[in-house]
């Protein structure tokens, strides 16, 4: 489905893209969007892919690595959202291949240009995970994590 720009309110806009970063709110489905983006993939071609990214664009921080039980969380919560699906194989050994649906193939379309802002500025993401790692160490030595107030 397809709206022009006035079809929608900004209460309504405000209210969807509320519920869509619920929907996306998966640790490694961006990942998985990537991965199944252009091709679909086995279980394990997709655990191996996901396992074998290299630290992008001289990273300075550690490159998480996904394990199997979090990927297969994974894979159910975007299948439960209509994002993958997966076709398994009638003959042993069964293999399942795991594919983008058409929503999630548009999705893909969409986001791929703020990846493209967020490289454009990536000095404000340097700077969030900054922030998050204070309030981790605050966290962590039992202080709040919160800012002081300003006057």
């Amino acid at each position: 489905m397809t709206l022009d720009e006035g079809a929608l309110s900004d209460p309504d806009r405000r209210i969807l893209l509320h519920d869509l970063r619920h929907t996306l709110d998966s640790e490694w489905l961006p990942d998985v969007l990537v991965a199944l983006s252009r091709e679909p993939l086995s279980y394990t071609g997709l655990l191996g892919r996901l396992q074998s990214y290299e630290a992008a664009r001289g990273r300075r921080w550690p490159q998480p690595v996904v394990r199997d039980s979090v990927l297969h969380r994974t894979l159910r919560w975007m299948q439960d959202r209509g994002l993958v699906e997966h076709d398994r194989g009638q003959e042993w050994p069964f293999t399942a291949v795991y594919r983008l649906t058409p929503a999630a193939r548009e999705l893909v379309r969409l986001v791929l240009p703020i990846a493209e802002w967020a490289a454009a500025h990536e000095d404000l993401l340097e700077l969030d995970r900054k922030i998050w790692a204070e309030r981790r160490r605050r966290r962590k030595n039992g202080k709040k994590g919160r800012r002081p107030r300003s006057r």
